[in-house]
């Protein structure tokens, strides 16, 4: 079967095309989860059942970074590879397993003490294949069709350090947010409209103001709304990375217990292509 060869680095522009990442960036990764691959998978006591029909953490990363950043199937990703699909899936558990211990971003927000002066939170909708039960409460009113929700939060400078537990399409922003571990008590949020409520739960938050029709917006609340928008839009560019992996913007295939862990994945990759 094909294996990794450094000499397809060569061509960066493809390479970043397939996997989303700079081949420099590759190798990086790959030396950040090589002490991790070969005490949890290499070492001779993990080794058990029928020869891995892979290469080392080098391939599993590639089939990894080309499978979430191009969306394509197992049996596609088995073709390139002159493999089956069951080594592909058993390869893309292995080196998930890895990056989300070492990379995955955690649901509990760690960071510095200057760090939590601001974080930005915000809630993302991703389609779904339609559920075989519970239609009803994956079902998503804003986007007309079935979804999987996930709130995230990130620092000023821009690190995503909190993705929340999936919820189907129909809990509203709020909810996740209050079904999720507690922010820093120090930190002032900001947030959008979907929040309204929050106040009530947390003292240091902006939120937008919100017309009515008895109620339009003065001059300073619009002046106030498009300030906050100008800052939030940070967050905006952070979701707008996640998508650019294909598995986050597409209509999500996967099963869903396995949701958490891909998108924690990408959430670190894009953290560590960053620099955090």
């Amino acid at each position: 079967m094909a294996k990794f060869n450094s000499a397809w680095l060569i061509h960066k522009q493809q390479f970043r095309s397939l996997t989303g990442v700079e081949p420099y960036t590759f190798l990086e990764l790959v030396e950040r989860l090589r002490p991790h691959w070969r005490e949890r998978i290499e070492a001779p006591k993990n080794r058990s059942g029928r020869p891995w029909g892979m290469g080392g953490v080098e391939d599993h990363l590639l089939v990894l970074l080309i499978l979430y950043r191009c969306a394509i199937t197992q049996d596609f990703m088995a073709c390139l590879y002159q493999t089956n699909k069951s080594t592909i899936s058993r390869s893309l558990r292995r080196i998930e397993a890895v990056a989300a211990r070492v990379l995955g971003v955690k649901r509990v927000v760690r960071v510095s003490r200057e760090e939590a002066e601001a974080l930005i939170i915000d809630s993302t909708e991703q389609p779904i294949q339609r559920p075989g039960r519970k239609q009803r409460c994956w079902y998503s009113g804003k986007k007309k069709r079935h979804t999987i929700k996930t709130e995230i939060v990130i620092t000023e400078n821009g690190r995503i350090v909190s993705i929340s537990k999936p919820a189907p399409g129909r809990v509203h922003d709020l909810e996740i947010r209050r079904r999720g571990p507690p922010l820093p008590s120090s930190s002032h949020i900001y947030a959008d409209s979907g929040y309204q409520g929050l106040q009530d739960d947390h003292s240091g938050i902006d939120i937008p103001y919100k017309k009515t029709k008895p109620k339009p917006l003065t001059k300073d609340e619009r002046t106030y709304n498009h300030a906050l928008s100008r800052f939030r839009v940070r967050v905006e560019h952070s979701i707008g990375r996640l998508r650019s992996f294909r598995i986050r913007s597409e209509r999500y295939r996967y099963p869903r217990g396995r949701y958490a862990v891909k998108i924690s994945t990408v959430a670190g990759i894009i953290n560590f292509t960053a620099g955090f």
